[in-house]
């Protein structure tokens, strides 16, 4: 099979855990014999440490309307030559490579006309959906946001004038493969689209680089405590740095994370005022030593005060035997269980996730019943697990 996959960002440039599942994706599918080519930005995130390697298949030519941690609009000229050269981009991946099907994933702050592109071109698409890009991509995609505001009559003539499509792809075309049902339901909500082809999939861990341990083995409590993720306020970061201030004072608390300037500042002034800055670590970690941090830590705090699509860092936690304690908000309820696989705490309550935490400290018994929770929900949650969803999914539009 002959892949497209068209996305806004790819490792190692990457933000979160939708440019990295699209990446497992892709390799897996390499490795049964896929032919598989990526079209992307070349943009670089600020912070990422991933070691680069050579990637042919990747096609780094795309542009898009988000830099330096924010979206921005440029002039209408500046638009329409962008969306061209787009344009032109998808055509010539789309005659030089001759996909069987495309693969779209990450699309916020992108060129949505891409995706009318493919429809013109009469392409298959699956629609690989892990946040509420459907939503909030019109409203920064500067070229689709301004013709939005020109009657719909008048946008055939735009389109014909222009020679970039000026009004939205129909999505409800397309297959859909939704990281939750909470992401598809947040998006029928909130958007045209009804979604009729979804599937949900869930995500799924990469067993190379977290396979699952064989046993739960006693682990002495030392007070490391760990969070994982973008450090920027969603997160809930804020929350356990707070919660220091509450815990023994040879607790200290790790973020590994790629880290939004400003919040990062702000932690650290928070973590000085509740008298931890000795006690807490922020630093971007490659994820090939997420791994070994994971077990390392007594406990992974997921305190996210934001509705997650999904989240894999309780996932990767629990590979390693390693209990968590989260908020269990958006799509990561659908995977968390509190008292068999977490303890459940609520978003911006550092009381409660500092009880949590003592619990855990005082009772062996329960952190075993949580890791072994924890490695019965990630063994079904697999890399592996997905990309066969995945595949049959796009051969099936493919053909």
């Amino acid at each position: 099979m002959r892949v497209l996959v068209l996305s806004n960002l790819y490792p190692p440039n990457a933000m979160g855990g939708y440019e990295l599942s699209c990446r497992d994706v892709v390799d897996s599918w390499r490795a049964r014999g896929h032919e598989v080519s990526v079209l992307t930005t070349a943009e670089p995130v600020a912070g990422v440490v991933e070691p680069e390697v050579s990637q042919p298949h990747v096609r780094r030519e795309l542009e898009w309307y988000w830099s330096a941690h924010a979206f921005h609009r440029p002039s209408l000229v500046q638009r329409w030559a962008l969306e061209r050269r787009n344009q032109e981009r998808l055509r010539a991946a789309l005659h030089e490579l001759r996909p069987d099907v495309v693969s779209v994933w990450h699309m916020g702050g992108m060129s949505l006309s891409l995706l009318a592109g493919l429809d013109r071109a009469g392409v298959p698409a699956v629609l690989n959906i892990c946040d509420e890009w459907p939503d909030y991509g019109p409203k920064v995609d500067a070229w689709s946001r301004g013709w939005g505001r020109v009657p719909s009559l008048l946008r055939p003539l735009g389109t014909a004038l222009c020679g970039v499509p000026t009004t939205l792809a129909d999505l409800d075309r397309h297959a859909h493969a939704f990281v939750s049902a909470y992401t598809r339901d947040r998006l029928r909500e909130r958007t045209r689209w009804s979604f009729p082809r979804a599937t949900v999939v869930g995500s799924g861990v990469d067993g190379l680089d977290f396979p699952l341990v064989r046993e739960v083995a006693p682990r002495p409590w030392s007070w490391e405590l760990l969070a994982v993720g973008r450090v920027e306020p969603r997160k809930g970061f804020d929350s356990a740095v707070r919660a220091l201030a509450h815990l023994p004072a040879q607790t200290r608390l790790r973020i590994a994370g790629v880290a939004e300037p400003t919040h990062l500042s702000e932690l650290r002034v928070l973590a000085a005022e509740v008298g931890a800055a000795d006690r807490l670590v922020v630093e971007a970690v490659p994820r090939g030593e997420l791994r070994a941090r994971y077990a390392a830590a007594d406990v992974v705090l997921f305190p996210s005060r934001w509705d997650e699509p999904f989240g894999l860092v309780p996932l990767e936690a629990m590979t390693q035997a390693t209990p968590v304690v989260a908020t269990r908000k958006g799509g990561s309820a659908e995977f968390l269980e509190d008292g068999a696989n977490c303890l459940e705490v609520p978003a911006d309550d550092p009381m409660s996730l500092a009880a949590a935490v003592h619990r855990l400290a005082l009772d062996p018994g329960l952190r075993r019943r949580l890791a072994e929770g924890g490695l019965l929900t990630a063994a079904a949650h697999t890399l592996e697990r997905l990309a066969d969803v995945l595949e049959q999914m796009h051969a099936q539009e493919a053909r």
